[in-house]
């Protein structure tokens, strides 16, 4: 079995992500596509990275890593601006189970701009994921959606529905951990702080009452909300099922 947990960059997915790596009974896999877009293409600077003399991988490197035979349930997280034609082109995506998970876009800006030298709507991936929802659905393959806010509020209700979806055991004592920075995210430490520094969900966000959208980006704001008021509009509002 893969779950697949797709997002854009600063929408608590590595929380997401920390509560599988805290089961044990599941192989995680971290941003492999990262490695693809960052490292190997070098399609645009990061900040807040470790990559000296990394060579990253290609793209069928990246795939065979997530899409490999395992003897457990896989699961990994990934964004798909890094590979979205290349993504949209490998007919070996549509089988197994995805989750999207979008969060707010004026709280995904500004967190965005505290970590990047500059935010686009490339960058900021919320076009990509609706093209890779849009993709996935089209072909009739598993999906739900996950709204961040309440996966942060109420994570035992979220991550259960995502775990009966996927068809996975859920534990509630696996919402909470130690603080510590998590070796996969060694080469993106710069970019995972704050789940670092926690122990479980609930932190609330950290966007101040009085801030506003630069000028700049507002036509970026407008897209993504647009976006996210899709997607929401597809956050199931019963149980799911498998």
């Amino acid at each position: 079995m893969r779950l697949s947990l797709w997002s854009h960059p600063r929408s608590r997915s590595t929380a997401l992500e920390r509560y599988f790596q805290n089961r044990g009974d599941v192989i995680t896999h971290h941003e492999v596509l990262a490695d693809y877009y960052f490292i190997h293409r070098r399609a645009e600077p990061i900040d807040h990275a470790q990559l000296d003399g990394d060579q990253g991988q290609t793209y069928e490197q990246a795939a065979a890593v997530l899409l490999a035979e395992a003897d457990r349930p896989v699961v990994h997280k990934d964004f798909p601006y890094h590979a979205i034609d290349e993504l949209r082109a490998d007919p070996r995506w549509l089988d197994g189970y995805h989750a999207i998970l979008v969060r707010e876009p004026r709280e995904t800006i500004y967190s965005n701009l505290k970590l990047r030298g500059e935010v686009t709507a490339k960058n900021l991936g919320y076009t990509d994921l609706w093209r890779w929802y849009r993709h996935l659905e089209a072909a009739g393959c598993r999906l739900l959606v996950l709204d961040s806010e309440r996966l942060n509020a109420e994570p035992a209700a979220a991550i259960g529905e995502l775990c009966q979806f996927a068809g996975l055991p859920f534990d509630e004592r696996h919402l909470s951990w130690s603080a510590d920075m998590n070796a996969d995210w060694t080469k993106w430490a710069g970019w995972h702080v704050d789940v670092a520094q926690s122990r479980g969900f609930g932190r609330a966000a950290s966007v101040p009452p009085d801030w506003t959208v630069p000028a700049e980006l507002t036509g970026v704001l407008d897209e993504a909300g647009e976006i996210y008021a899709r997607l929401r509009e597809r956050v199931p509002t019963k149980a799911v099922s498998r």
